[in-house]
């Protein structure tokens, strides 16, 4: 196999570039039995490229434009394809062991099985490449914020890896094995799910709405917070699942639940019960102006609920999928959303400013305690005026969301994605925007 250096890269990527656009005399990129390792590919263009079986372990694709490029049976491990749109891209029999995927569009890209197979010198027929037992190509591959609506996976293939916050809309999973794999986050709608194994999988706030689940095993799946269809929930495939608990078996009505809570908030602890509404399913319901500060909602469902001006102040809403859910002016100083699925959430104009605590100790002054927005995917969501002075937002998801005219001063955004989100207007003073993407 021929070995390429990166100079020599350079200048194929330039032709192919050229050629792409229709210019005479150049050539289309083709490395396809070539050993590229450890090179950078990183925001150049390279779609309908030729990598059939090339060794590509070890190099950069950041940020690459790459749709319909061909990688059958090409060696990826430990490949940085973060950003990267491979669109209709052939991926199959390729191994990608310990590959980041995070954030590519993988749109419609095919990971099936295939191998590119000789004849030797006595006839036999082996492979071309030597890379291990297929069911382990995929081993530790990341594919967090991935875009993978309508991509093909082999039945053969062993996802046990970072998967949270993939969307995985219309895609072709059948007999999938997903057993042991973070799935937080992650969006199933209207996919093949058919023989799929989910057991002991963390499935938080995953979408399952229109899925085809036909001998799917959920045994010992944490499904917590997570969107099913009405019809699914007395479903045999669930029997051994942890699913969000109905309104219908709490212990108590939920008004009593509120009101016990107000009793406690009221007295300082002395009387009454904390409410404790976590996993619950609240899907819907409309509790405008409700006190649950300090309450418990860790892992609840609130899809398309209504909390208008309520009061939420050191809550604990972690894990919990509030996609569609109404927080307009609601009082959120202090509040923990960490890690939660709050897609086209409504904040505007919400109070989610720093609270301050005392600390029980004598002559100590108050701490000052943020917001914490860490983790959860925030996309879409409408967060115009809202007051998030010094809220963390580490490593969370702001793809489109509208922050225009919101406070952010001393807001924590290390390593998060604002990509499309509108900051017109936004008071940005002394925010920490290191490793954040996205921002114009």
């Amino acid at each position: 196999m021929a070995v390429i250096i990166q100079e020599e890269l350079e200048s194929m990527i330039t032709s192919h570039e050229k050629h792409l656009r229709g210019v005479s005399n150049t050539r289309r990129l083709d490395l396809s039995m070539q050993t590229a390792r450890g090179l950078d590919f990183s925001m150049r263009t390279i779609s309908e490229a030729d990598f059939v079986g090339a060794a590509l372990d070890g190099s950069t694709f950041v940020g690459t434009i790459a749709p319909r490029t061909n990688f059958f049976g090409a060696n990826m491990s430990r490949c940085d394809f973060q950003n990267a749109d491979l669109s209709q891209a052939d991926l199959r029999g390729a191994h990608m062991r310990a590959t980041n995927f995070t954030n590519a569009i993988l749109t419609e890209a095919n990971f099936g099985e295939g191998s590119l197979l000789r004849r030797d010198f006595r006839g036999n027929i082996s492979p071309v490449h030597d890379y291990g037992a297929s069911q382990l190509r995929l081993k530790d591959t990341i594919f967090r914020n991935a875009s993978a609506e309508r991509a093909r996976f082999s039945s053969a293939i062993t996802l046990s890896t970072d998967l949270s916050f993939t969307n995985f809309r219309g895609a072709r999973l059948s007999g999938v094995n997903f057993a042991g794999s973070n799935l937080r986050g992650a969006s199933f709608s209207q996919a093949d799910l058919t023989n799929c194994n989910f057991s002991n999988s963390n499935m938080h706030s995953v979408i399952l709405s229109g899925a085809i689940i036909n001998g799917a095993n959920f045994d010992d799946a944490d499904l917590t917070a997570s969107i099913l269809d009405s019809s699914e929930y007395s479903n045999v495939a669930f029997a051994k699942a942890k699913l969000p608990r109905s309104m219908e078996n709490l212990d108590i009505e939920i008004q009593a639940i509120l009101n016990d809570h107000t009793l406690w908030v009221n007295s300082l602890g002395r009387q009454g019960i904390q409410a404790n509404l976590s996993g619950i399913n609240l899907s819907m319901a409309i509790l405008n102006g409700v006190q649950l500060q300090a309450a418990n909602l860790k892992m609840s469902l609130l899809l398309n609920a209504s909390f208008n001006n309520a009061t939420f102040s050191m809550a604990d809403l972690s894990e919990c999928n509030a996609t569609g859910a109404f927080f307009q002016k609601a009082d959120c100083r202090g509040a923990n959303f960490s890690q939660s699925r709050l897609e086209q959430i409504d904040l505007r104009g919400a109070n989610c400013a720093p609270i301050s605590i005392m600390t029980g100790f004598s002559g100590s002054r108050p701490i000052s305690w943020p917001a914490n927005f860490s983790q959860s995917n925030l996309r879409s969501g409408k967060l115009n005026d809202a007051n998030l002075r010094f809220a963390n937002f580490e490593g969370a998801l702001l793809n489109n969301c509208d922050l225009r005219d919101a406070d952010l001063e001393d807001a924590i955004f290390v390593d998060a994605d604002l990509t499309g989100a509108d900051l017109r207007g936004a008071n940005m003073e002394r925010a920490d925007l290191r490793g954040a993407i996205g921002i114009k």
